[in-house]
């Protein structure tokens, strides 16, 4: 059996691994000293040593394998080294970068049947991982789903129309961050899935997770109108005239949440109910306390004919607090500005305060469509999509991706929109997760 092996993940089927040590190894390999590496940190550096001696074709066959393996570690994602685990009775692979080889001084061979040894180096995660195991994933639908959960493109009173899905940790029990690969398959008809937002927070102990959408007829101000195409039945019209900064709405953040999200970075995704039908109009957000102004926001453009926004990253509460008790309520306002003197009106349906513990933006660069699907890969590093069998490149993820965090629950939130800027609530896509135990030792 291979005790020590080279190669990419991809490879399930053990042919194409370089195997260090063991029945499998190239004629000429006499046996490797592997120089493991534990430590605290993100990353190990290490190094395994190949005594080699046989023939010139066969120090030559060798040399030639190292040489070819580093070549496509520099231009390929899931470079590994694999190592059998004898406590755990599996295989564990870790991945490596910055992947080089040279002979030791003083070994080169002179003739034909000589002897050297080659030093192998690289860096690689701090981590053995084990294999990828289903995430049970659960929302107001069902609990515990790895088939695929559905999400809607919208959170309301109706049982599983929600925009989120939620990983019990304390289950998985997992004392530090482990890499998730995600797969979002596109389960809505006619227009494909454009951009797309995913992002998560962790709670550390056990309690209700903090209200994050926010329905525009729940604030004060404006006018709620009725409409089944809302999220929640009604969306909220605002009127005002004039050319300064004009409050439209304002929605308190009450105290047991604030203290909940306080350290979290908050990404405002806004669902406007139909196109805004001005162009040049400008929106922005502030918090108060006690009704006076703490913070003001950046002011972020409303694109003609798009019919939603991301605007610039919050964090709630306003100040660091040290949190003995809980934090004192806050109000969040939306503000408008043009530089018109006449009338204006903006129609909005809700917004999503998106958390960025782990983080994704999803930029469309082709279509995802019906049926389609994009896979995020945290232990490979890469995100593309499949289609009938077969891959393509739909979307570039901006954002450092998704990991499982350590606590004792785990929510993620999606926004997902179309080529025009809609967010119809209608818009659903289905989620699975897979993630790998992980070990400082094999």
């Amino acid at each position: 059996m291979s005790t020590l092996a080279l190669g990419f993940m991809d490879d399930t089927s053990g042919l194409d691994w370089f195997e260090l040590e063991g029945a499998g190894m190239l004629p000429g390999m006499l046996g490797c000293s592997y120089q493991m590496q534990i430590g605290s940190g993100e990353k190990v550096s290490e190094s395994a040593v190949i005594s080699l001696r046989g023939s010139l074709n066969e120090l030559q066959a060798v040399v030639d394998r190292v040489e070819t393996l580093r070549s496509t570690a520099a231009r390929e994602p899931g470079f590994c080294l694999r190592i059998w685990s004898e406590p755990r009775g599996c295989f564990l692979i870790t991945p490596l970068a910055g992947f080089s080889w040279r002979g030791l001084p003083s070994h080169l061979p002179s003739a034909d049947g000589g002897s050297f040894s080659l030093e192998l180096s690289w860096e690689r995660d701090a981590f053995f991982y084990g294999e990828e195991l289903p995430v049970p994933l659960s929302n107001t639908s069902a609990s515990g789903i790895t088939s695929g959960l559905t999400l809607y493109n919208h959170d309301d009173a109706h049982v599983g129309h929600d925009n989120w899905f939620e990983i019990n940790t304390q289950s998985i029990g997992n004392l530090w961050q482990l890499p998730l690969r995600l797969e979002i398959k596109n389960t809505t008809t006619g227009e494909p899935l454009a951009d797309f937002w995913l992002g998560s927070m962790s709670l550390p102990a056990t309690g209700t997770m903090p209200a994050l959408i926010f329905e525009a007829e729940n604030g004060s101000g404006g006018s709620s109108i009725a409409d089944a195409g809302a999220s929640g039945g009604k969306y909220c019209r605002y009127d005002w005239t004039g050319s300064g900064w004009q409050t439209l709405a304002n929605w308190t953040v009450p105290a047991l949440d604030l203290s909940r999200l306080q350290g979290f970075t908050l990404l405002p995704l806004l669902r406007f109910f139909g196109t805004p039908d001005e162009a040049n109009l400008r929106l922005r957000w502030q918090v108060s306390v006690d009704g006076a102004p703490v913070w003001v926001g950046p002011a972020s453009g409303v694109d003609e004919g798009k019919a939603s926004l991301r605007m610039e990253p919050l964090s709630l509460p306003w100040g660091e607090l040290p949190l003995r008790g809980f934090a004192k309520a806050q109000q969040l306002s939306l503000q408008a500005f043009h530089h018109d003197s006449g009338a204006h009106r903006l129609h909005l349906d809700n917004f999503l305060l998106l958390p960025q513990q782990t983080f994704g933006a999803y930029r469309a660069i082709g279509k995802l469509k019906q049926n389609a699907s994009l896979i995020d890969d945290q232990s490979r590093g890469a995100v593309w999509s499949e289609s009938g069998g077969q891959e393509l490149q739909t979307h570039v993820r901006v954002g450092a991706g998704h990991y499982l965090l350590p606590g004792a629950l785990q929510r993620f939130y999606c926004f997902l929109s179309e080529d025009n800027g809609a967010a119809p609530i209608t818009r659903t896509v289905s989620i699975r997760g897979w993630y790998r135990g992980a070990w400082r030792m094999p």
